[in-house]
């Protein structure tokens, strides 16, 4: 009789265990869904921007007047044409090359072209670049070395 009860309960060890393991699940998805979150805010962020200069270069063809995405670099926002202002990540470092009499903006042209010049970001040991062609006003996104 007394056999056939503890057969259908459990012991206060394998309780714990289980709670233990539930403990340590939990923390391994809180971690992976932490830097799953933290990706998905850089990827965004590139992309907002890749985006805003390549809305200016569409404005400028369009409207057949210049157009620029303008860039703050202590407050760590951008802007397009549209003037929808994007919030690069905190701990996302932002870097410009452009044209000098433009400050930190480019400028793209009714003919497609651009004032030209770089983007480089970088956050923790990741880099990215983003070109933006002179002569065609392209705008690419790469991973740095």
């Amino acid at each position: 009789m007394l056999s056939a009860r503890r057969a259908r309960g459990f012991t206060l060890f394998e309780m714990l265990v289980v709670i233990v393991l539930i403990g340590v699940t939990v923390g391994i998805l809180a971690f992976g869904i932490g830097k799953g979150l933290h990706a998905a805010s850089e990827r965004r962020a590139l992309a907002e921007m890749v985006q805003a200069l390549r809305n200016a270069r569409v404005q400028a063809i369009v409207s057949g007047q210049p157009a620029q995405a303008r860039f703050d670099l202590k407050a760590r926002r951008f802007a397009g044409p549209d003037r929808l202002v994007h919030q690069l990540p905190g701990d996302m470092q932002v870097k410009l090359q452009t044209a000098a009499q433009l400050g930190a903006a480019f400028e793209f042209y009714p003919d497609g072209g651009s004032s030209g010049g770089h983007v480089l970001l970088s956050q923790g040991d990741k880099r990215w670049r983003i070109d933006v062609g002179w002569l065609t006003g392209s705008v690419a996104l790469r991973d740095e070395p």
